[in-house]
């Protein structure tokens, strides 16, 4: 089972480089493309909130990428030097429907299966899980 990982520095211009890394990972592993869709979204979602609110775009903190890819599961870990980020989830209130930001932990918890947890370092572990057997998770 293949696992790839990477290291970002927290800057606007890693987001792009992170994506098209996950997006060459997901087509050579022939993943279909709503499927790549919706994993993608999801891990562009955690990717910027370890960016913005994690690392604070720190340049010098760093986003660990590692993805996984199975016969049976699609799945990353985004990983942040931050600090806070498990008591902002858990304080956070819903965003409204035409908000500009804020949605982005919904996004991730409807199309795939995801847990959150800090690291030894009181960095934020977002990781994300999708089941390659279903057509599309949720």
């Amino acid at each position: 089972m293949p696992r790839y990982a990477f290291d970002y520095p927290s800057r606007s211009d890693s987001e792009a480089r992170a994506m098209d890394d996950l997006f060459g990972l997901l087509e050579e592993h022939q993943i279909p493309h709503e499927l790549r869709q919706h994993f993608a979204l999801a891990v562009s979602e955690a990717f910027t909130n370890a960016l913005v609110h994690g690392n604070r775009r720190q340049a010098e903190k760093i986003i660990h990428l590692e993805v996984e890819i199975n016969d049976d599961l699609l799945s990353a870990d985004i990983t942040d030097e931050g600090s806070g980020g498990l008591d902002r989830i858990a304080n956070r209130s819903t965003a409204g429907l035409l908000a500009e930001g804020g949605r982005g932990i919904d996004l991730i918890r409807h199309y795939t299966d995801a847990s959150f947890s800090e690291t030894p370092n009181g960095g934020l572990r977002v990781t994300i899980v999708m089941n390659r057997k279903s057509n599309v998770a949720n």
